[in-house]
């Protein structure tokens, strides 16, 4: 078996780790097909692991080939950091696109302000709020540069991902004024799961969501019968109908503001709602990239009035 692993080795293994598939890691690279089959023989005997393994037409990765990969980006990473030339971002002259998955309740609040404060601080810049895909979708296209940044309110989907909390809100209850619990402060977790609720989140994936998912750690379930794509939707829907929308407080005070609604306290056995910031581990050091989390930290904590 042999131990020698250079920087060579490093980069076919990191492709052929994230494309899973030989003949896409020999075109990604400008590689032959039978140059990379040679280099996989080589890993393979190096880490005395397949690495990669034949699931029907796939190959798919092994646990082991998991936890290198992760290494192998840190190191990769930190090489390119080491040997890229020094300098700091500019976001005065920068005129690069910033590309931001966000997609929880808070969003409707936060984007308005955090496109505002980019504009500001980097005119030139250009801003794409993009639709998410698939928890492997999001992580490939952090790696592969074609997003910047995630915002979420759940952290399950994201374990390789680097992290960090941006805000945690309580849970409101929003209801039209002329519904039967608006003279209410607030609803018992029985009251609650007796009434129609409207949620921005297909039943497909309710595990997932902070409301449904809480509510099935607990053993019980909602009468959602309404979803739809996203908050602004919901936010027409309520004041003129029978039903209730769970959402973050300051989203919930800013309906009420503006629309003929009221506010109640949720059940307090659904806990708090959370957002977070994910990022690729390529991007960690980066000066652009500590100048984009650190201006979304900054937005949140002045629009949703959070503690910093």
């Amino acid at each position: 078996m042999t131990s020698k692993l250079d920087l060579r080795h490093l980069r076919v293994l990191q492709v052929l780790l994230h494309e899973s598939n030989v003949s896409r890691a020999a075109v990604k690279l400008g590689l032959s097909q039978p140059a990379i089959s040679a280099t996989l023989r080589q890993l393979r005997d190096t880490f005395n692991d397949p690495l990669l393994v034949r699931s029907g037409a796939a190959m798919v990765r092994t646990e082991r080939a998991n936890d290198i990969s992760m290494a192998v980006d840190r190191i990769l990473t930190d090489i390119d950091l080491l040997l890229s030339p020094p300098g700091e971002f500019d976001p005065a002259t920068s005129d690069r696109t910033i590309r931001i998955v966000a997609y929880f309740g808070l969003g409707s609040l936060l984007i308005p302000s955090l496109i505002q404060a980019i504009n500001t601080a980097s005119p030139k810049s250009r801003i794409e709020i993009i639709q998410p895909g698939t928890p492997e979708q999001i992580k490939q296209q952090l790696h592969d540069g074609d997003i910047d940044l995630v915002i979420s309110s759940r952290q399950d989907p994201y374990p390789n991902l680097r992290f960090a909390p941006l805000v945690e809100s309580d849970i409101a209850c929003v209801v039209a004024n002329s519904h039967e619990k608006a003279g209410q402060n607030h609803l018992t977790l029985d009251e609650y799961l007796t009434l129609d609720h409207i949620s921005p989140s297909a039943a497909a994936v309710v595990a997932g969501t902070p409301i449904d998912g809480q509510l099935l750690q607990l053993g019980k379930s909602r009468n959602v019968v309404a979803t739809v794509p996203e908050f602004a939707l919901a936010r027409q829907i309520v004041p003129q109908s029978n039903l209730v929308l769970t959402t973050a407080r300051p989203f919930a005070e800013e309906m009420a503001a503006t629309l003929s609604v009221t506010v109640l306290e949720a059940p307090p056995e659904l806990g708090l709602m959370s957002a977070w910031l994910f990022w690729h581990e390529k991007s960690h050091h980066s000066p652009f990239g500590h100048w984009l989390r650190q201006t979304v930290r900054q937005v949140a904590h002045k629009t949703l009035r959070m503690p910093s």
